[in-house]
């Protein structure tokens, strides 16, 4: 009788065993299918980033210099003359001084570059900002379409209007320079 406790007693075990061993590779598979699951969603998140970054960053600065008048697309050198580097001009007004800063693509970089408006400066004197392929910028009346090619050559469009003419705000910072207003 002794004999057959001590089977039972063993089977009893091995079930608890093969039981505890079940519950831990289902574990085990559960954990990895998330990790795999988890790296996709960064992957994809960072993708949707890389690829956004340069045009959320543009637009976040006409959104910022929005003023009727203060926004103007050209050449590198001025609004007015076409040098062959497609800038963003953003005017701002400091103590009775009028700033442009432009941004641009330049040498493989997105650039952003403060000075007065009548420095004679050249493009590699901005700050790089982001790695890029490409940068455009259109402009038709109050809205400005941004164009980036991003490093893996995606490219990504945004338009944007100024709403500083809905609003109906008032002050020109610019006059006939190809710019808002």
């Amino acid at each position: 009788m002794s004999r057959r406790g001590e089977q039972q007693h063993n089977i009893e075990g091995a079930f608890v065993l093969v039981l505890f061993a079940v519950f831990a590779i289902t574990v085990i598979a559960v954990l990895a299918l998330g990790a795999n699951s988890y790296q996709r969603l960064v992957a994809r998140d960072n993708d949707a980033y890389n690829r956004r970054i340069i045009t959320s960053y543009v637009a976040a600065k006409i959104r910022s210099s929005d003023a009727v008048g203060s926004v103007a697309v050209g050449g590198f050198t001025s609004p007015k003359t076409n040098d062959g580097i497609n800038t963003l001009h953003l005017y701002l007004e400091v103590e009775g001084d009028i700033y442009d800063q432009r941004i641009y693509f330049y040498d493989g970089h997105v650039y952003e570059l403060l000075t007065l408006s009548e420095s004679n400066i050249e493009p590699e004197d901005g700050s790089p900002i982001l790695e890029a392929h490409g940068l455009d910028f259109e402009m038709e009346d109050d809205v400005v379409t941004i164009h980036a090619k991003d490093t893996e050559d995606r490219e990504n469009s945004i338009t944007i209007s100024a709403r500083s003419l809905l609003n109906g705000t008032k002050g020109k910072l610019i006059e006939d320079e190809g710019g808002v207003g």
